[in-house]
């Protein structure tokens, strides 16, 4: 175990919208190269028997998959292991894909949308979802009893104890708390120049 870190594991997702390439990076219990149904090994989860890495991490691209747009899409997994701390992040498996998004509304260059859980050991856990649609409008904090079956999904995957997410804190993901929504200044000054 190692706080604070990617140790033992992660997901790095890549994926692209119109204005530009995008990734995101999850940190996971220990990797096992042995897969199961597969092509990106296995992981041992929270609670139960072995996950396939490739079935755990296309239930999640599936659920964000629904948020994007449909003019962008998840290309790439790659599964890194770093073996301590301080140990060089080393990818060990990749496998490209093609999942198109399936959102139609809302105003998405440079918005992101990240979403704040809670782990066992009360340690914070974030995703971000860049050119993101803005869904309400307005940026706000959208708590889970205002979530919509979509974002529900998201929340579900990754807090699924028979799955094998994790906090850098190397806990169980088991509280979402919230989804916010904000104008990334970084992309703004890159795509709008």
């Amino acid at each position: 175990m190692a706080p604070n870190s990617l140790s033992p594991a992660s997901v790095v997702i890549d994926y692209h919208s119109p204005y530009g390439p995008h990734k995101m990076t999850i940190p996971t219990r220990a990797w096992n190269p042995v897969p199961i149904t597969g092509d990106l090994g296995s992981y041992e989860p929270w609670f139960g028997a072995s996950v396939d890495a490739e079935v755990m991490i296309m239930e999640l691209v599936t659920a964000l998959a629904e948020l994007l747009k449909t003019n962008a899409a998840f290309d790439n997994i790659t599964v890194f292991t770093q073996a301590t701390p301080t140990s060089p992040n080393i990818p060990r498996v990749s496998k490209g894909i093609a999942v198109a998004g399936t959102a139609t509304v809302g105003v998405e260059a440079a918005i992101s949308q990240t979403w704040n859980f809670k782990t066992n050991g009360n340690g914070n856990m974030k995703i971000v979802l860049l050119d993101c649609p803005l869904l309400y409008g307005w940026f706000d904090r959208v708590l889970p009893v205002d979530f919509e079956t979509e974002q529900t999904a998201v929340a579900n995957a990754i807090m699924l104890n028979t799955n094998a997410w994790a906090g850098r804190d190397d806990e169980d993901i088991t509280v979402i708390r919230s989804i916010t929504w904000d104008l990334n200044d970084k992309l703004q000054k890159m795509y709008f120049k």
